[in-house]
């Protein structure tokens, strides 16, 4: 969480050409809207407090709780799981065409996504300036960015791991080491028959 991740996909977008980016938060997100019974199976898990006013999951709640507790997390990564892989099946069936697909993941290794690609880039920040990125981006009280940020539990293999970004310095930075990486990785990228 506010690693930059999302950067570095945009600068790969940028850099590589043919380039598709699934952002698997908002995908989350969808499932929620268009899945009725995986509401009700969250509310029976967490409790009312997770939903809006008028029924639907409130995400911001729904973090509160989910990150306060590893448990909890687990239990709404394995309520999850089987409909957020089922949709980037989908996503990645319908951009057959498209050279370079990148799944933007928090959880790629939480619930198996890391089964589904071909190349690993793992972008990790130092907690300072996660949390500053975090409170900055969001608006949160620095307590609450603190809870998302230690509550987040990701699941790490450093063996399927092909190129770690340490995200540190300034965007500029971080634009040249992408660029650097995309060049690196094209000729693997394009070489890959579908």
């Amino acid at each position: 969480m506010a690693s930059g991740k999302s950067t570095v996909c945009s600068y790969l977008r940028e850099f590589i050409p043919e380039t598709t980016v699934l952002d698997v938060d908002s995908l989350a997100k969808e499932i929620y809207c268009e899945n009725p019974g995986l509401v009700e199976r969250l509310k029976a898990c967490f409790g009312e407090c997770i939903l809006s006013q008028d029924g639907l999951v409130d995400y911001k709640s729904l973090g509160k709780v989910v990150f306060s507790s590893k448990d909890d997390l687990e239990k709404l990564n394995n309520i999850m799981a089987g409909e957020i892989l089922k949709k980037i099946e989908e996503f990645l069936n319908k951009n057959k065409e498209v050279k370079c697909v990148i799944i933007d993941a928090a959880i790629l290794f939480n619930i198996g996504i890391n089964k589904l690609c071909d190349l690993i880039i793992w972008v990790t920040s130092d907690k300072q300036k996660r949390l500053k990125l975090l409170k900055n981006k969001t608006g949160m009280p620095e307590s609450e960015a603190i809870l998302r940020i230690e509550g987040q539990h990701i699941k790490y293999i450093k063996k399927s791991v092909d190129f770690t970004i340490r995200n540190n310095g300034s965007k500029t930075s971080l634009g040249k080491k992408i660029f650097e990486l995309a060049e690196k990785i094209k000729p693997d990228i394009y070489a890959i028959k579908y």
